[in-house]
């Protein structure tokens, strides 16, 4: 519900924001373009290229382009190494052992968002400006955030150890045991996630998709078979889950070496961070620690209070539903990968057209390819969740409630990063921690009456309530405003070209692998017919041009 959310259950930086479109300004009428006489048509990308006052934007959209077309096939492969990791952990242990897995998952993934204290999204916020600004400072910061993202988190790994041994083993609790031997590799964990950030601030996103998206998350699944396969059990299964973090950050860090060694940075200074810099790192990770922790609370805290209150069954249930629904993010943490840092870069440097125009355009092109994610899911999730084997059926419910609830983040674009890159990092984790109180409350009354739908039902409301906050601050501290009736009307598009199409299959033929295939087909073509349609106004045809032009000056 990534992670993300983004990230939802899955990787996210993941890491799932706000979609505005360019109309509500009042100098771009339309996808962002000064006003055009009415006699004229509304310019090409090769306009763009040639005219001064637009040439900016069309470069920051063909780096979003670019470098979201590679993110989004990492992504992809992430997202479909998580579901395949579902798919075995619940066929081959069952709801109970799934449970106890996935309780130790949330708990891993919500002490890694304290542990890393936020240094990925400061690695990517404060490296682009020390570049432009002051790059002797660069390697300086470098050694700070990775330094920190290494120490902080064994320090608490040996705190958890010494109070595991004295008052919690004796307890016989699996869950526990779990959670213990998966945080062991927490360390490895922080500090692949911040190398990888930094890769990613130098301005390439290769060693991310080949190290986090794609590495990674593939070696999850083979390890979980070899565990089974050696008799292995949900333990196991936890350990080299969270194991394979530490080959990510063996890989992470002699890739950023490599490239802070390259002779365009080989005179960028020292590496003992001063105490100014320190000061710089740890004022932004601060806010930022408090508000990913949050963040990953709302994300994972319902299966955790699921687990507590229903057990570990009703948490393998509703945990496997909610990591279907993490697939839906890929889009969107393909696009904040690449856009985080250039919205860091052109605030610095003043450019809020360019970043209204990258943020509005990028928003509508997450709606076009993770909504129809969504709306699959939640029509099919009967066949979907029977994929797992038999004691699943009880999450069908709850997918579809987390499945629409998660369109309304979708419809947000990247509002979260904007937030966050703009320096405003205290006001999202005010944001999260309201949140948190609010998810946490209402679980807690909702859960013994109303079960995993009413689980399902708070963290799509908690999600809505985190996605309007920062809408209303991003328009209020930082003036973009949102479009909200081409939002919506780009969210009712895709609702109809996807929703009646696949409900209309349903309700002629039923549930089924080939009703899912047949419904993904004709859903598909009627969107594609829309977007081919209404390609100018999606700034699609210009997606095109931009990749054709590729080499273009920029």
């Amino acid at each position: 519900m990534t992670s993300p959310a983004s990230e939802r259950r899955c990787s996210a930086p993941c890491s799932l924001p706000g979609g505005r479109d360019a109309g509500a300004w009042s100098a771009a009428p339309v996808g962002g373009w000064p006003a055009r006489p009415a006699s004229r048509s509304r310019p090409t990308v090769s306009d763009v290229v040639s005219h001064p006052g637009t040439r900016g934007r069309t470069t920051e959209l063909g780096r979003a382009a670019r470098g979201g077309a590679i993110t989004f096939v990492g992504a992809a492969v992430s997202a479909l190494c998580g579901f395949l990791f579902n798919l075995l952990l619940a066929r081959l242990v069952g709801p109970q052992g799934a449970g106890v897995v996935l309780q130790a998952i949330a708990t891993f993934t919500i002490a890694l968002a304290v542990g890393r204290l936020g240094l990925d999204t400061t690695a990517v916020w404060l490296l682009p400006r020390l570049s432009r600004q002051d790059p002797a400072r660069v390697r300086a910061a470098l050694a700070g955030t990775c330094g920190l993202a290494l120490a902080v988190p064994l320090a608490g790994v040996l705190g958890w150890l010494v109070v595991w041994q004295a008052f919690l083993r004796s307890r016989d609790s699996e869950v526990l045991d779990a959670i213990t031997i998966a945080v062991v590799f927490l360390p490895a964990a922080s500090l692949m996630m911040v190398a990888l950030a930094a890769t990613r601030a130098f301005g390439g996103v290769a060693a991310f998709n080949a190290i986090g998206n794609v590495l990674v998350p593939a070696l999850r699944p083979i390890s979980l078979v070899l565990v089974v396969a050696f008799g292995g059990g949900a333990l196991a299964i936890s350990g080299v889950w969270a194991a394979c973090c530490l080959v990510g950050a063996v890989l992470a860090v002699v890739i950023l070496l490599r490239m802070v060694g390259h002779p365009s940075r080989r005179a960028a200074g020292g590496w003992l961070p001063d105490r100014a810099l320190l000061r710089q790192i740890l004022g932004f990770a601060g806010p930022r620690t408090v508000m990913a922790a949050m963040e990953q609370t709302i994300i994972w805290i319902d299966v955790l209070l699921v687990g507590a209150l229903l057990g570990s069954v009703a948490a393998g249930v509703y945990g496997a539903a909610s990591r279907f629904v993490a697939a839906g993010v890929v889009a969107m943490t393909a696009l904040r990968i690449v856009v985080a840092p250039r919205f860091s870069a052109l605030l610095v440097e003043g450019r809020r057209a360019e970043v209204a125009d990258l943020y509005t355009t990028t928003a509508r092109w997450v709606l076009l390819l993770g909504a129809p994610i969504y709306l699959t899911l939640g029509v099919f999730s009967p066949t979907v969740l029977g994929w797992l084997g038999p004691g699943f059926g009880d999450g069908v419910t709850p997918m579809v409630i987390l499945s629409l609830g998660s369109i309304v983040v979708l419809a947000a674009g990247n509002v979260q990063s904007l937030l966050l890159m703009s320096g405003r990092s205290g006001w999202g984790a005010f944001n999260k921690f309201v949140v948190v109180c609010f998810n946490v409350g209402a679980n807690l009354v909702v859960i013994p009456r109303a079960g995993i739908d009413g689980a399902a039902c708070v963290w799509a409301l908690s999600m809505a309530l985190d996605t309007l906050l920062a809408a209303w601050q991003v328009r209020r501290g930082i003036g973009v405003s949102p479009a909200l009736g081409a939002i919506a009307g780009t969210a009712a598009a895709v609702m109809g070209c996807v929703a009646v199409p696949s409900l209309a299959v349903v309700l002629v033929a039923g549930q089924g692998e080939l009703q899912l295939m047949v419904a993904v087909l004709l859903s598909g073509l009627v969107l594609a017919g829309y977007c081919l349609v209404d390609r100018r106004r999606l700034r699609l045809d210009e997606l095109a041009s931009v990749r054709r032009r590729g080499n273009a000056p920029q």
